[in-house]
């Protein structure tokens, strides 16, 4: 059977004859023996200008499928790129882990005693007996202290039963010359007694050490 498209580009229908052809033998209406069965209920059977009709309204339902399609994609983008879902959602988990970090630092350096006179050095460790403490003597310009301070900020949320404190070499009666060459210090105390103490402790852990580091080097 001729397709739609066929139909339209060769002319005649199928089983379509003009008054021409009536003239010749072998173009003529069939006997009703010879009909083709019943076309179903949901087609026409017309002409030429039928046929022509329903091809037109199928082009016409395939251009405002196309254009209902386009549209839907087209909003869709529009919203997730307007909205910035998958970017307000990354950033909304860096905001969270952020709040976390800075609530974290709080906490901890709650936890971390400043030390600013050398009777508070003696309180300090003299009210702790009972726990063991870790006393950093540090300046801000020394990237090892740098990295130690942070780490101090790791331990007082994983260990709060241990006693972390700082001071300024000056503070405890160091000279300039233990602040150019002996720090980052640590000193480790329980009972009133001094158990460590590490005087540039870099030279064994590197400038960029980890938590971990540190407490694995503490408990050889």
């Amino acid at each position: 059977m001729a397709t739609l498209e066929e139909k339209l580009l060769h002319g005649k229908a199928a089983g379509y004859c003009s008054s021409s052809d009536e003239e010749q033998d072998d173009c003529c209406v069939g006997t009703s023996s010879d009909a083709p069965p019943p076309m179903s209920s949901g087609l026409r059977n017309t002409g030429p200008k039928g046929v022509l009709d329903d091809y037109r309204t199928f082009q016409e339902c395939q251009r405002r499928e196309l254009a209902e399609t386009n549209e839907k994609i087209l909003n869709a983008a529009k919203y997730c790129t307007l909205s910035g879902r998958d970017d307000n959602s990354d950033l909304e988990m860096l905001r969270s882990k952020r709040i976390q970090e800075l609530a974290d630092f709080t906490l901890a350096r709650g936890k971390i005693v400043e030390i600013t006179k050398k009777e508070e050095f003696l309180d300090f460790i003299e009210t702790n007996r009972d726990c063991w403490i870790l006393i950093h003597i540090y300046d801000d310009d020394n990237e090892g202290c740098v990295t130690l301070n942070k780490i101090f900020n790791q331990l007082a949320l994983k260990y709060p039963y241990v006693k972390l404190a700082k001071v300024l070499p000056s503070v405890v009666g160091m000279s300039s010359q233990f602040r150019e060459i002996g720090l980052p210090s640590l000193q480790i105390y329980c009972n009133e007694t001094l158990r460590g103490n590490f005087v540039r402790l870099t030279d064994q852990l590197g400038e960029q050490f980890t938590a971990q580091q540190l407490v694995e080097f503490l408990s050889e």
